[in-house]
């Protein structure tokens, strides 16, 4: 009898063994029926993608998307097929706030993963409030309409960011790069029926916005540090055969005045800086827009030609930059022009008591090295000083200066005393430190006039004193480099600290005033 119920107790064990397994095997069963049901709803809500539509107007222009764009995106986001890719720049050099945009990745929409398409491709027809974006290097170039790789790993780059078996979905800040972008890779051979222009971030009002402009306590940052972003290590490419330094764009042009005077029959050189330096084109076409009044030929030389005025343009021939100069041209002054006397005797005679002149014989004497010994004693430890033939040669080299300094007195205060008018070149050492040499332009633009003039001067002989000796009253002088001498008297002067005259054009306008000047 025990043993009965010990074969009923193991026949029950063993039935409820076995109903265990069974009922796991129906609950597995149907859980994997609830997956397999949850996996085909979810596969058939995947909303069906429309054939890429261009829209109309000026979002058609760029190239904008009509049905799926910034107002309709969010249904076509965390799709398993697609790629979704944000072509702004961290900080782009464009002004595009002046479009009522922002230069900055302020922010961009959660999928989408960010490559500046400045890096890829040269950007161009931007909108001219814009200005200029990156010219710097780029992973191709555009020839006669054709991309070039510049790097042998150019395509390799794109294919990774942009796989053709995939929906390619592309946003920017207003929807022209990326517009662009899908232009670029339809010329590569990409399906143009799988990529979408969905438009520009600045007016997305979905829900899936992350920020990445902060302002705390008014201080405004970018946490870019956060931006899925695929940056472009030019350094670390291989450049191909093709490849071509980029071109580099003008992007400022800056003119040495914006506004000038001038008389009749005189001109003025206007000079324009181009930025920046390594522009790859820096030729600069200038206009005027009136001719009768003020011309200005291809290098910038302005001419007065009757009474009026005149907007002078200067602009790059590259990139349409543009920058003006206001010309007025007043009718001649001729009231103030004096006639010069003939000097040429008495220039000639001054000229042949030239103080340099004098003290270079005698240093080319007493230093010549054959006459070493003549003039020098040689000391027990070689070295050498002078001896009684030296000092008895810088004695009389010293009375030669003194009698050539006296003459050159005398002539200067003749033509005073007869109350000449001429020209007085005054060397200093502060003409030798000026960019552009007054007395030196002076000098030439006399020579070329057949002008004979009085130059005095000399500072590696400690100035010239006849100034100092002389009858002329020299308190209008202010410092000046050129005088004109009128009756004996200072008539006018160029002051260094007053007249700013950078250039021969320059020069002979302010001469023209008080001379005849060819």
């Amino acid at each position: 009898m025990k043993k009965k119920k010990i074969i009923i107790s193991i026949f029950i064990i063993i039935i409820l063994i076995l109903s265990i397994v069974i009922l796991y095997k129906i609950t597995t069963k149907i859980s994997e029926s609830k997956n397999v049901n949850t996996t085909n709803t979810e596969t058939s809500s995947l909303k069906e993608l429309p054939k890429p539509e261009i829209s109309g107007g000026a979002r058609g222009e760029l190239g904008i998307d009509k049905n799926i764009n910034e107002a309709t995106i969010d249904e076509y986001l965390n799709r398993e097929d697609s790629v979704y890719r944000d072509m702004r720049m961290l900080e782009d050099p464009g002004n595009y706030e002046n479009i009522g945009g922002d230069r900055f990745l302020s922010g961009y929409i959660e999928g989408f993963e960010v490559i500046p398409l400045p890096y890829i491709i040269p950007v161009t027809d931007l909108p001219s409030e814009v200005g200029n974006t990156y010219t710097g290097t780029t992973l191709f170039r555009n020839e006669d309409g054709k991309y070039i790789a510049n790097y042998e790993e150019s395509m390799e780059i794109i294919e990774q960011v942009f796989p053709k078996d995939k929906v390619i979905f592309l946003m920017c800040g207003g929807g022209g790069y990326s517009g662009m972008t899908k232009n670029f890779l339809v010329s590569l051979g990409w399906n143009e029926d799988k990529i979408y222009n969905t438009g520009g971030y600045w007016y997305y009002k979905g829900n899936h916005s992350i920020n990445i402009k902060k302002k705390i306590d008014g201080v405004v940052s970018y946490d870019f540090d956060s931006v899925p972003y695929h940056n472009i290590e030019f350094d670390k490419l291989t450049k191909s055969a093709n490849y071509k330094d980029p071109e580099v764009k003008v992007t400022e042009l800056k003119i040495n005045t914006s506004k000038i005077e001038i008389e009749e029959g005189n001109s003025f050189q206007l000079n324009v800086i181009v930025l920046p330096n390594e522009a790859t084109n820096k030729e600069v076409k200038w206009t005027s827009s009136n001719n009768a009044v003020a011309s200005v030929n291809e290098k910038g030389l302005v001419s007065g030609i009757k009474k009026g005025t005149a907007t002078i343009t200067a602009e790059s021939v590259d990139s349409n930059k543009k920058i003006v100069c206001e010309v007025t041209v007043k009718e001649k002054e001729l009231s103030n022009r004096i006639k010069l006397d003939n000097i040429s005797k008495e220039a000639n005679e001054f000229g042949t008591y030239n103080l340099n002149d004098i003290s270079r014989e005698y240093y080319d004497n007493v230093e010549n090295p054959d006459n070493k010994q003549k003039y020098y004693n040689i000391n027990e430890d070689g070295s050498y000083s002078a001896n009684e033939l030296w000092r008895e040669e810088y004695r009389k080299h010293e009375e030669r200066m003194n009698q050539a300094q006296q003459k050159r007195i005398e002539i200067f205060n003749k033509l005073i005393a007869e109350k000449k008018s001429f020209i007085l070149l005054i060397q200093s050492k502060e003409c030798e430190t000026r960019e552009y040499s007054v007395l030196e332009g002076t000098e030439k633009i006399l020579k070329q006039n057949k002008y004979s003039y009085i130059k005095i001067g000399t500072p590696t002989l400690n100035g010239d004193q006849i100034l100092e000796k002389s009858n002329l009253d020299t308190s209008k002088l202010g410092g000046g480099s050129v005088a004109i001498i009128k009756n004996g008297k200072i008539y006018a002067s160029i002051n260094p600290n007053i007249d700013s005259i950078k250039n021969d054009t320059e020069n002979q306008n302010w001469l023209s005033k008080y001379i005849e000047i060819r």
